[in-house]
């Protein structure tokens, strides 16, 4: 029983300073020892293979990062638990040791302390000088609010993760108009991290600072309110997703609101010896261009998305936008810019996917709906959907609803940005019966590929195609 009381006094003092810790993570960003051994696991995930395996299993939504956060959790309760068996001070000792590993040692010390000063009174053999501790009892009680602790810590981190940390939905540009067709809400846009989301960076505009460095003439710091005096440039342009199914809706359409890359570049001055730029996000994540396509007209440093500045979830307060390329490759929450002789590895790219990152020719039929059920013939049916290849333009869409035997070509609706999505539209009269419909683009004269590919580690391909029953 003594082994058993001291595995008890140890679980107690864990989960304290493991919930104390989340509480502080998530409200004063202080470093947390169970996130950093989830992105430690998260490196093994992010592998294509693996991150093919998991979201076979639990999808594509924020399940698989759920699941890989609980099991880091367990695993530190676990393990450390056991350090209950030994001595108070050499417990506290070795908790210092593990947490040193992954947080810097301000915060391990600290961990270590607090975790030995309850270790220490679970330990006393009475509360007062009359009053006798009856440990049976209150290891129990101990224990049960353990429970509730991890219960508490589980129920916030839940809610930062699935709750909403934008003010509003965002459905207006900031002139009061209504969004163009064709522009996706900041609300309705995807959004990917490589975070459990309550772990997201949570930037304050007036303490965040760009940092730039490397290869230049005049490194500095700028706030980003002398990023946003600079000359503005407005971009309408299409970000995909790389992890993208055919006919997924890991893609959106907005206008983007920044400046150009190069102007800022040209005003701290290029070192010739100079190569690529690599950039440094608030969360860790790496990713590098090469200079001469960083210079290109169109790639951007954005604060705003369709007259709107940036939400939480979409990179406040700048991040950078590289038109043609996958999400993956335009990082957000940036915080250093380094010009540099070398190329850095990006965070995905160290993990086997693309290097380039190009956004492959793609095509979607969204009306009618996929899940749609119940769908009844009409004199006219609009068939209807999106067409994107990147910096490829599409030149034609066509549509079958006999599963490829047939094919019409399809309407392509005018485009406001040559970085834009290609919207299509095709009058379509059915009668009542099961239809196998289907879609493909042609990008620059070449029809997109047929054969239906994983969406790792270069994207998918195939032609989206669905049956639906009319009745």
């Amino acid at each position: 029983m003594k082994r058993f009381y001291g595995l008890m006094r140890g679980f107690v003092a864990l989960v304290c300073i493991s919930v104390l810790g989340l509480m502080l993570r998530l409200t004063l960003e202080i470093p947390y020892p169970p996130q950093e051994l989830f992105n430690r696991l998260s490196q093994f995930m992010g592998t294509p293979a693996m991150f093919q395996l998991v979201h076979q299993v639990l999808g594509y939504g924020v399940a698989g990062k759920v699941f890989a956060f609980t099991g880091s959790f367990a695993t530190w309760l676990l393990v450390l638990s056991l350090f209950g068996w030994l001595r108070p001070w050499l417990a506290s000792v070795l908790v210092f040791l593990a947490c040193v590993l992954l947080v810097p040692i301000w915060v391990a010390i600290p961990t270590a302390v607090i975790y030995f000063a309850i270790r220490y009174a679970l330990a006393l053999p009475q509360l007062g000088d009359s009053v006798r501790l009856d440990r049976r009892n209150a290891l129990g009680w101990l224990t049960l609010g353990s429970g509730v602790l991890v219960g508490g810590g589980a129920t916030a981190l839940l809610q930062y993760t699935f709750g909403s940390s934008d003010n509003k939905t965002l459905t207006t540009l900031g002139n009061g108009k209504k969004l163009p067709d064709g522009i996706v809400s900041q609300n309705d846009f995807y959004s990917i991290s490589k975070n459990l989301e309550a772990f997201d960076p949570k930037l304050s505009a007036e303490k965040w600072r760009l940092n730039v460095s490397g290869l230049v003439k005049s490194p500095r710091q700028y706030t980003l309110t002398e990023l946003q005096a600079k000359p503005r440039n407005d971009l309408e342009a299409t970000m995909v997703c790389i992890s993208n199914a055919v006919g997924g809706g890991l893609i959106g359409n907005a206008i983007w609101n920044g400046f150009r890359l190069r102007d800022l570049l040209q005003e701290v001055g290029i070192d010739p010896k100079a190569r690529f730029i690599n950039w440094k996000a608030a969360d860790g994540y790496t990713e590098s261009l090469p200079l001469a396509q960083a210079l290109e007209d169109d790639v951007l440093l954005v604060y705003g998305m369709n007259n709107e500045p940036l939400s939480q979830k979409h990179g406040f307060p700048l991040r950078v936008l590289i038109p043609g390329r996958l999400g993956m490759k335009q990082p957000r929450w940036i915080t250093e810019i380094e010009l540099s002789d070398k190329e850095i590895m990006g965070y995905w790219v160290e993990r086997g996917w693309s290097k380039t990152a190009y956004a492959q020719t793609m095509s979607r039929i969204d009306s009618p709906d996929e899940l749609a059920v119940n769908l009844k013939a009409v004199s006219i049916l609009e068939m209807r959907g999106i067409a994107f290849a990147g910096s490829k333009t599409i030149t034609k869409v066509e549509v079958s609803t006999d599963g490829g035997q047939t094919w019409r070509e399809a309407e392509l609706l005018p485009r406001r940005s040559s970085h834009a999505w290609q919207r299509w539209r095709t009058a379509w009269t059915p009668k009542a019966g099961s239809y196998q419909l289907a879609v493909r683009a042609y990008a620059n004269g070449v029809m997109q590929p047929e054969e239906e590919r994983d969406a790792l580690p270069e994207a998918s391909s195939g032609w989206h195609h669905f049956i639906t029953n009319l009745a």
